[in-house]
């Protein structure tokens, strides 16, 4: 929560989520209002955006901490959080609209049972929202993509290479056959999946670095080196007891 706080960019995010769901509280709270005919409206719309823009605000905090968490894990790991942005953004949204509702419906109604209800019923809620979200930002981002392509594409007709729309429609095509539910696309993901990060950190076994495979490399060269050394050595060695054995053969025969 401390980089939450620290982070300007993430700051602006738990803001702007806030005023957000306040906004949308509002809204909601003035048609319930009218439509149930609450008195005073003032009152009961200001008690629906409160209600909300707590949520929202405990919801965006909660989201950015776990999501700072799992980008820190992924550095440490040497991994780029863009290749697990999706994932990650599903399940910090799950655990912090699960965590959020839990404890709201809780304060309110002072019941475990509310508290359960209120944590599957929001987790959910925000867990779908993630995914309507991802969906719109994917679409999003290959409708920009395609466009900049259509600009490259006369300047690539004319030096005779791939058309870059051609090779961007391949790649969306290949993306969207491994994102479907089909036998092929099940298949060709688990056999894409490298099955030693799957193990648990306790087991023997990991897949090493490359700098860990480099450093591996040169020690083990070092070791050739010195056997090789060891070697040499012997065999001067042996040398010099031949010329000396030869050496007294030689006097013995002379006399």
């Amino acid at each position: 929560m401390a980089t939450v706080i620290h982070d300007s960019k993430a700051r602006k995010r738990v803001l702007w989520g806030t005023v957000g769901l306040a906004t949308v509280g509002s809204v909601i709270g003035l048609n319930m209002s009218i439509l149930k005919n609450l008195q005073p409206i003032r009152r009961h719309t200001l008690t629906m955006t409160t209600n909300w823009a707590i949520y929202g605000f405990f919801f965006f905090s909660v989201r950015e901490a776990l999501l700072h968490e799992q980008k820190k894990r992924n550095d440490s790991m040497d991994i780029r959080f863009s290749l697990t942005r999706d994932s990650d953004e599903m399940f910090s949204s799950l655990i912090s609209g699960s965590l959020a509702g839990g404890t709201i419906s809780f304060m309110s109604r002072k019941t475990k049972n509310a508290a359960l209800s209120g944590a599957l019923f929001f987790g959910l809620a925000s867990a779908a929202g993630q995914y309507v979200y991802t969906k719109i930002n994917r679409r999003r981002q290959a409708v920009i993509l395609e466009k900049m392509a259509l600009r490259e594409e006369g300047r690539e007709e004319g030096e005779g290479r791939p058309k870059l729309t051609d090779l961007l429609r391949g790649k969306l095509k290949i993306k969207a056959e491994d994102q479907s539910d089909s036998m092929i696309a099940r298949l060709r993901r688990k056999i894409a999946i490298d099955p030693i990060s799957l193990l648990p950190e306790w087991f023997p076994m990991r897949r090493l670095s490359s700098d860990e495979y480099h450093r591996m490399l040169l020690e083990r060269k070092q070791l050739v080196f010195e056997e090789l050394e060891q070697l040499r050595l012997a065999i001067a060695d042996m040398k010099r007891r031949e010329e000396s054995l030869l050496q007294r053969l030689n006097e013995k025969t002379a006399h």
